[in-house]
């Protein structure tokens, strides 16, 4: 049997596997997901900056309205007290008196003192 110089055995290896289609594309892996995760880290700050925005907003209305409903109120008690005092005098005491059927005392009564 003749041997050739030129023939080995080969040592039996794995077969390759196939570049994957990212990789026979160049891109990386991760671009998509960091794209990804930036654009929803975005909107989820620019929502909680509205909603911060929006309660703000409706705090400011209800402090102005309750300023208002204040003043409204301290007017209110103006009136109320002016009207207490006007009622509260004796011409109005003895209209009323008059308007029920009650009569005027006579002259004032004076005691000596002792």
């Amino acid at each position: 049997m003749a041997i050739y110089q030129g023939v080995r055995a080969r040592p039996q290896t794995l077969p390759r596997r196939r570049p994957t289609a990212r990789a026979r594309a160049g891109r990386s892996s991760n671009r998509v997901g960091l794209s990804m995760a930036a654009i929803i880290t975005a909107f989820l700050l620019g929502l909680f900056y509205l909603t911060q925005t929006m309660h703000v907003a409706a705090t400011s209305y209800d402090v102005e309205s309750l300023l208002v409903e204040r003043e409204r109120l301290i007017q209110e008690l103006q009136t109320l007290e002016g009207d207490i005092a006007r009622l509260g005098a004796e011409p109005a005491v003895v209209r009323g008196a008059q308007g029920i059927g009650l009569s005027r005392l006579g002259g004032s009564v004076r005691l000596p003192a002792r």
